[in-house]
């Protein structure tokens, strides 16, 4: 049950916090589009309130399984090996693609009857993509480094893990917070 649970929990939380951006992202992209075209406000307004509570979905899976997450103890030795980088480096990829399928089929099947919408969907994958992208590269950066510069003493690089995780998930939910605002304000309007 722990062998299942464990990737479940870490996937899922990693798949929630990924979706909770392209709403963000989304939501910002189509207030841009009703800002353009007034005639489209109403048909946005309603898609922006519906990602704003796929949002809020995505921000209880997140906060959840980042609660479930501090149950487990991790293993640095294992985080950083070499050797799970080509299979971490694997698995994000089927997860973005799972991600990115998911979210704009359903978006696109929902909202194409609206009028010229098609090719903003299409700009909105590509920024999207553009978006993600530099995120991952950080992380790799940043778990290549640390296990570089502190891989041969664990105790030091256990410690220099648990600071990192405590300041990154910090502005992390700093930007949830100010993300989540972002989106019920331009849903509802205020």
């Amino acid at each position: 049950m722990k062998k299942l649970l464990r990737p479940l929990i870490g996937h899922g939380h990693n798949f929630a916090t990924r979706c909770w951006i392209l709403t963000v992202v989304t939501v910002y992209w189509f207030h841009r589009l009703s800002a353009k075209n007034p005639d489209l406000q109403p048909l946005i307004n309603g898609l922006n309130k519906e990602l704003y509570y796929l949002g809020l979905a995505c921000t209880g899976i997140i906060l959840l399984a980042g609660t479930g997450r501090s149950f487990y103890p991790n293993d640095v030795k294992k985080i950083f090996d070499k050797g799970r980088e080509k299979e971490r480096r694997q698995q994000l990829l089927k997860m973005y693609l799972i991600l990115f399928a998911v979210f704009f089929s359903g978006i696109y099947w929902r909202y194409s009857t609206i009028p010229g919408i098609a090719m903003e969907l299409l700009y909105l994958g590509f920024v999207c993509l553009l978006i993600m992208l530099p995120l991952e590269v950080e992380r790799s950066l940043r778990f290549r480094y640390i296990g570089n510069t502190y891989g041969k003493d664990l105790k030091e690089l256990e410690q220099v893990w648990k600071k990192m995780m405590l300041v990154w998930h910090i502005v992390l939910l700093s930007a949830l917070a100010a993300g989540t605002y972002f989106q019920y304000v331009t849903a509802f309007r205020l």
